[in-house]
């Protein structure tokens, strides 16, 4: 067995990285698939990297892209595009040629430049509980290390888990101040609602941080498949649990994408399809 790093793109959450390391048994390199298809009207992506079997110091100069791979997505309604490459392994496609539509299905299909073709499951956008309200308080008494400019903040929203169904969901976070939005990965979470089905959640803390500034605090709420939030709480799992060299991660984080030949050549990530609801609040001093 062999260390490696699998650099899981959270650009289907956030648009940013996370760095997984991950034992898995020694071989050539595999496909790692991260896509994400939402019912925003906007483009979607699809990004594709590949593992080494070689241990290595992360840096964005250590990715290694799958290019030139011919990449579409199609759903149950025969639509489908073919997304250009728009820089090396990063995959994007046209906008207005393809929209995520709650209660259709989406598939990826990807043609690599050595002859493999792999293809995902079916993936079901389901519906998303919408978020009805977002706020916050201040404590002024509450400072971060006794700093006199810090003060603590918390953000709540109230919204509405539909009943007599399992829902599952994943939430993630990012902030603007200085002038550019900052994504906060360690902040992503998956969760159903098997202790909530049904009801209102007034008051659910979203958000509790200290601040000294102005700010602007931006809340993503996905809808989830069962297989994907299977997925995704694994991803959650090992990282809670460790993930450097003393407590090695043996779990490979297999998705819903696999080689149509060859079953046993699997790839790693996810193509999700979710539907999507934000709230935003803007926070003064």
């Amino acid at each position: 067995m062999k260390n490696i790093f699998l650099i899981l793109f959270v650009l289907l959450l956030c648009a940013c990285e996370k760095v997984i390391n991950l034992d898995l048994p020694e071989r050539g390199s595999r496909i790692v698939v991260n896509g994400l298809i939402t019912d925003q009207k906007t483009v979607y992506s699809v990004t594709l990297t590949k593992t080494t079997k070689y241990n290595f110091t992360y840096s964005t100069t250590n990715l290694v892209y799958e290019k030139k791979a011919i990449v579409i997505v199609s759903d149950d309604a025969g639509n489908k595009d073919t997304l250009p490459e728009i820089s090396p392994g990063n995959y994007r496609t046209h906008l207005n040629k393809l929209q995520g539509v709650i209660g259709r299905s989406y598939k990826v299909d990807i043609f690599t430049i050595d002859g493999n073709h792999f293809q995902s499951d079916m993936e079901k956008m389901l519906p998303v509980a919408k978020i009805d309200s977002i706020y916050f308080t201040r404590d002024y008494n509450d400072k971060y290390n006794g700093d006199p400019n810090s003060y603590r903040c918390d953000i709540y929203i109230d919204w509405h888990d539909p009943a007599n169904e399992i829902n599952y969901y994943l939430r993630s976070m990012s902030y603007y101040w200085n002038g550019q939005w900052h994504d906060n990965v360690q902040w992503n979470w998956v969760f159903n609602d098997k202790y909530f089905n049904g009801e209102y959640l007034k008051k659910d803390n979203v958000n509790e941080s200290y601040s000294g500034k102005n700010w602007t605090f931006k809340l993503n709420q996905y809808s989830l498949t069962k297989n994907a939030y299977d997925f995704w709480n694994l991803v959650h799992e090992q990282t809670q649990s460790g993930g450097d060299n003393t407590n090695s991660m043996t779990v490979p984080l297999i998705g819903n994408v696999y080689n149509v030949n060859n079953p046993n050549d699997y790839t790693l990530g996810y193509f999700q399809v979710s539907a999507l609801t934000t709230a935003q609040i803007y926070i003064n001093r």
